[in-house]
């Protein structure tokens, strides 16, 4: 008699997981089963799909001769996508892996939309590992969204902002100079929108998939080495167009290093120098030679404060008394030189620019102008100086109204909950220290929403081709989501 896997389904293989313990259990195998259409005879499917491909091939081959390369692409690329996602649905697991190296080392890998905003190789990899997986959940009549504390909040919000691109447009004032925005605006809302929703959906992918050790492992290894090259390339001065080295990269990078120093047992003292000198390169390039990027090094110092709470409220007292003592001293006239060199080059002017933004949004106060929305309205109203906010919590009372900015602090809330619930049910080791990590790192990520879009992407600033930046924090809540499910199979085995 064969043995029975072991009840923890985490350790066994995913070809091998099956249902256990009397459990109907959708699994891996259950997933990649062929989806059939019952409908449909499936001699009359297999005559349709062979004659579809000799005509496709016929015509491919007729335009090619004519040297119609337009329409030899329009003919190849459903048959193109067709295999892709086949090769997808078979390899789902593995291709989420990819998705932090798309983000980090690909900022080259974009495909032109004859507009100013490319698809970056990270967003359409999203987009169709998120699609595939919805679409086999939805056939299969088997959900496996991981269930977290922030489900409602988020859903809510993601409800919201789909509401919000039919609603400003059905409320947009007569007298809007649309003219001013190109024919491809509402293009540009939808792809907003989209990215935006798909960024949402990335923690799920990555809660579900990344769901061993190893693979969080390499995840953290991908922002460390890739975060590792961008500080030596700036520091160095070097033009390079591989790595994206914008957005939050310095905050994660920050986080994983300050935690393997502090927060992670067992670390040999070789490696926790190593760390520090890293860690003391990065904030010699973020707070010394780039000081007036106050979105480069003000969310990772946070981020780290917020790490040194999780792992022990002694030493976050005894920081803070620190920060006091050196405020007081010379560091004070040196903080106070960066504030002037901020007011000096219009840090304030965002003032301005807030007032007349919510001057906007008081007109169109319940869902908001939609995606991008209050683009036309700062070109109509404001043409002189028609700037985004710079702020995503102005830019999600702008798009969203004040209904979708409560429910994004709803979002904040139960997402931060999360993470200290988390944090405090994980023993000592790694898997504790993957979640300070994630939840400190959200602590920084949210108080950058104060400095720019660097979370929730604006279509006229970082714009849709932003994404692989803006999707580093959605990561790190993926991971805390994965190691939330393999705290709950532990317990489970």
């Amino acid at each position: 008699m064969k043995a029975k896997p072991p009840g923890n389904t985490l350790f066994v293989p995913f070809w091998r997981r099956s249902r256990q313990n009397g459990t109907k259990k959708r699994t891996m195998q259950n997933l990649q089963e062929p989806i059939t259409i019952p409908w449909l005879p499936r001699p009359l499917l297999v005559g349709g799909i062979v004659g579809l491909t000799i005509l496709a091939s016929l015509a491919i081959g007729h335009f090619a001769a004519q040297g119609s390369l337009m329409m030899v692409a329009a003919l190849a690329f459903p048959s193109l996508a067709l295999m892709g996602a086949l090769f997808a649905i078979r390899y789902l697991e593995f291709l989420v892996l990819v998705l932090p190296v798309t983000a980090l080392a690909m900022r080259f890998a974009a495909i032109p939309t004859g507009t100013e905003s490319p698809l970056h190789i990270s967003l359409v990899l999203s987009l169709g590992l998120v699609g595939i997986w919805l679409v086999t959940m939805f056939t299969h009549g088997d959900w496996q969204i991981p269930k977290t504390s922030f489900n409602r909040s988020l859903f809510t919000f993601m409800a919201i902002c789909c509401i919000s691109l039919p609603w400003g447009i059905l409320w947009r004032d007569p007298i809007l100079n649309m003219a001013a925005m190109g024919n491809g605006f509402p293009i540009t809302q939808t792809a907003s929108l989209a990215s935006i929703v798909i960024s949402m959906w990335v923690p799920y992918l990555v809660g579900y998939y990344i769901d061993r050790e190893w693979k969080i492992k390499f995840y953290l290894w991908a922002f460390v080495i890739g975060g590792t090259l961008m500080t030596i390339t700036q520091i160095l001065e070097i033009e390079q167009y591989i790595l994206t080295d914008a957005g939050l990269w310095g905050l994660w990078y920050s986080a994983i290093l300050f935690s393997v120093i502090l927060v992670l047992p067992g670390v040999a003292w070789v490696w926790r120098a190593a760390c520090l000198g890293l860690l003391g390169m990065h904030m010699y390039l973020v707070v010394i030679l780039n000081s007036g990027w106050l979105s480069g090094w003000v969310p990772g110092i946070l981020g780290i404060g917020a790490i040194i709470f999780l792992y022990s409220r002694k030493y976050f007292f005894m920081l803070t008394l620190a920060l006091v003592l050196i405020g007081i001293g010379p560091a004070g006239f040196y903080i106070e030189e960066i504030i002037a060199a901020e007011t000096e080059e219009g840090g304030l002017e965002r003032l301005d620019i807030w007032e007349r933004s919510l001057g906007i949004v008081a007109q169109h106060w319940l869902f908001g102008m939609g995606p991008a929305g209050y683009a036309p309205y700062n070109m109509t109203y404001f043409p002189w100086d028609a700037r985004s906010t710079h702020n995503n919590f102005f830019d999600v009372v702008g798009q969203f109204g004040v209904l979708g900015l409560l429910a994004w602090c709803w979002f904040m809330g139960t997402s931060l909950w999360f993470g200290w619930k988390t944090v405090n049910r994980a023993p000592p080791g790694f898997l504790r220290t993957v979640a300070i990590i994630a939840t400190g790192g959200w602590v920084g990520a949210f108080a950058s929403m104060m400095l720019g879009d660097w979370i929730l992407p604006f279509a006229y600033n970082q714009g849709i081709k932003g994404y692989p930046y803006t999707v580093y924090s959605w990561i790190f809540l993926g991971l805390l989501v994965s190691v939330h499910r393999m705290l709950d199979a532990q317990d489970a085995g």
